[in-house]
Order: C-alpha cells, then sequence, then structure tokens
C-alpha cells in the first residue's frame, strides 16, 4: 500500500454526511424567526423559498434554482390543467434538491393575482406539510 492511499482513506473516513440547516422562516408572514432548523424543515425552508423566487431572475442564482408559476396568475385555466401544470412546475424546481424526492396531496386555490398551494413534501429526512401564496 502506497502512503497516498493511506491519507485517502483517512480523508474519506474524516468526510461526514451532509445534514441541512437553515434559519427558519415564519411560512405565514415571509419573516426570519431567529432560529435554526435542520432537517425536513431546512428542506420546507429551502423549497419556501425556491417557489418564491422567479426562475431566472436574479443572476445570483444558478438558471435551475426557482420557479415558473407566476406565469399562470391572470389566466382563466381549467381546475384539471392547473394541477396537473403546477405539480409539474413544483416537481422541476424543488427535485433539483437532491435531498427532495416528492410532492404529495396537491391542493391550488386560484384567484385573479395569485395562486394558494398546499402540498406534502417529501424528502430524504422526512415529511413537511407546506402552504404558500404565489
Amino acid at each position: 500500500m502506497f502512503p497516498f492511499d493511506e491519507e485517502l482513506e483517512e480523508i474519506e473516513e474524516e468526510e461526514e454526511e451532509y445534514y441541512p440547516e437553515e434559519y427558519e422562516i415564519d411560512f405565514s408572514t415571509g419573516k426570519l424567526t431567529g432560529r435554526k432548523v435542520s432537517g425536513s424543515k431546512a428542506l420546507a425552508t429551502w423549497a419556501y423559498l425556491a417557489l418564491q423566487i422567479d426562475r431566472g431572475e436574479f443572476y445570483t442564482y444558478s438558471e435551475d434554482y426557482g420557479c415558473e408559476l407566476k406565469d399562470l396568475i391572470g389566466y382563466r385555466y381549467s381546475q384539471e390543467f392547473l394541477q396537473s401544470e403546477i405539480k409539474r412546475m413544483i416537481k422541476d424546481c424543488l427535485t433539483v434538491n437532491p435531498y427532495i424526492t416528492d410532492i404529495e396531496n396537491l391542493e391550488i386555490t386560484q384567484t385573479k393575482t395569485s395562486l394558494h398551494i398546499t402540498f406534502k413534501l417529501v424528502t430524504d429526512y422526512g415529511e413537511e406539510e407546506m402552504e404558500t401564496d404565489v
């Protein structure tokens, strides 16, 4: 065994498993609470922010970050079309994160100026109920 192989083994042993941490956001107000959250709650915070950012609007985010839901606001679509298109857009937005695996129980209420969306976020660390207006 070469000395380099021993160093490589030590580096591999030192690598820790990723556990997400974020500052908590009160989803009803959109404001920080001052507390840190981890696991599925941190991924819910990440998901909330990703849904609020328009994809491609800000140069500070990658082209994959954000959502295109605001393109649906102001038009009269059938509930069936909204369900399928919003589910596709949300999955496209959130599954960029490798720790988010699915969304379930999607419910949508459309008004002239916004979409009210509730769903269950399924992650590698658990499930979280989500509710947001876009």
